[in-house]
């Protein structure tokens, strides 16, 4: 909700004065409302006071068809990252929702590679993804490099994010990860 393409929505929410996209909710438990998508355009409403046009689901939404609606509804948003992608995809393979990474790519329709990849943007420790500006400038190929030099020297890698956390000048993605790596 801090990138430019937020405030971007926000500011042409605040000018249509409403979302003139609804978001989809179904209902969870009675009188309560869980959003299917429409993350952002719920929150930008929220910050500005204006009330959000939603859908409801008329049938019962399961949790598969939550998360495939919300992967498509995602992957049509042209600043969706890797980082962003790869939360959603652990997030579904940890809640059990698919029994592996490959019949999650064939769910939601993209290569098994792409949901590895992207599933290890988002695997990386916390304090790496806190070395770059934001985890959203990580791109598959920064993960790989740095997941290959955690495997062979993780306390140096950890120390290396640390230093950069706690450092004045915020880098480049590509600045942070040969920051992160041996000189």
């Amino acid at each position: 909700f801090a990138t430019p393409a937020f405030a971007s929505l926000k500011a042409s929410i605040a000018l249509a004065g409403r979302n003139a996209q609804p978001i989809l909710v179904r209902e969870h438990l009675p009188d309560q409302f869980e959003i299917v998508f429409g993350h952002r355009r719920h929150r930008a409403c929220l910050e500005l006071g204006i009330p959000v046009l939603a859908v409801v689901a008329e049938q019962s939404l399961g949790d598969i068809e939550v998360f495939l609606s919300m992967e498509q509804e995602n992957r049509e948003r042209v600043d969706l990252s890797p980082f962003e992608q790869g939360r959603s995809y652990v997030s579904a393979l940890e809640s059990g929702l698919f029994p592996s990474q490959r019949r999650l790519a064939e769910a939601v329709g993209v290569s098994h590679t792409w949901v590895r990849k992207s599933m290890l943007v988002a695997q990386l420790p916390e304090p790496v993804l806190q070395a770059f500006r934001s985890p959203l400038e990580i791109q598959p190929k920064h993960a790989e490099v740095i997941a290959a030099e955690l495997e062979r020297d993780r306390a140096s890698v950890l120390r290396r994010a640390e230093k950069l956390r706690l450092g004045e000048k915020r880098l480049t993605a590509a600045q942070a990860v040969q920051a992160l790596l041996p000189r």
